[in-house]
């Protein structure tokens, strides 16, 4: 009998362990072409990440990931200030997106543009 039960357990799948995950809406995310930026500022973005002067990640020339900040207790924090006439558009962007609740950019080439949103030539 052990073993039949043993038997019966492998042969179910396993639940993915993400499933499990809290899921935090206070880390929303908004997925943007890269298009919506100039090439200038994709490159310097891309600097930026390298020398760790912005919070986010890339996979080289794919997709990056940047944090928009947030606004707490009505205080905003804009971890772009600093750079903020490096990436102008990208800048603007963040603010947007922090006045809507969301922390977190992403700018892939393979997505679609965005409507009402300025598309940069490539």
């Amino acid at each position: 009998m052990e073993g039949r039960s043993q038997a019966l357990r492998e042969r179910q799948p396993m639940a993915n362990p993400l499933t499990y995950a809290k899921l935090n809406q206070a880390e929303s995310m908004i997925v943007l072409t890269t298009g919506h930026l100039p090439q200038e500022e994709v490159e310097t973005v891309e600097t930026l990440l390298a020398r760790r002067e912005i919070n986010g990640a890339n996979a080289h020339r794919e997709w990056f990931v940047i944090s928009a900040g947030y606004t707490y207790d009505g205080a905003e924090y804009d971890p772009l200030a600093k750079v903020s006439n490096d990436v102008p558009v990208l800048n603007s962007l963040a603010s947007e997106a922090r006045k809507t609740g969301v922390r977190w950019l992403m700018f892939d080439a393979d997505v679609t543009p965005t409507d009402g949103l300025t598309v940069y030539g490539r």
